[in-house]
């Protein structure tokens, strides 16, 4: 396979790439160069979502934005 790129510095990728990489238009990659001058594209992760972010997403759920203040220990 080869990409080829264009006056613009735009890479055009393969479909047979695309496909085979499950990429999606938009995709964010991390560009990497080998000292044998080997060009790696990796695509990035996006942040995970927090435990509270996951829950702020649920409907009929409130969670307050500040934190509350515990009570004294207990003694089991």
């Amino acid at each position: 396979m080869t990409a080829t790129l264009e006056a613009d510095h735009k890479l055009t990728l393969p479909a047979d790439a695309i496909a085979q990489g499950h990429l999606t238009q938009g995709m964010e990659f991390t560009v990497a160069v080998s000292p044998a001058g080997a060009i790696i594209l990796r695509p990035t992760r996006p942040r995970q979502k927090s435990l509270v972010e996951h829950l702020r997403g649920l409907s009929g759920l409130e969670i307050n934005q500040g934190r509350e203040q515990l009570g004294p220990p207990i003694d089991l």
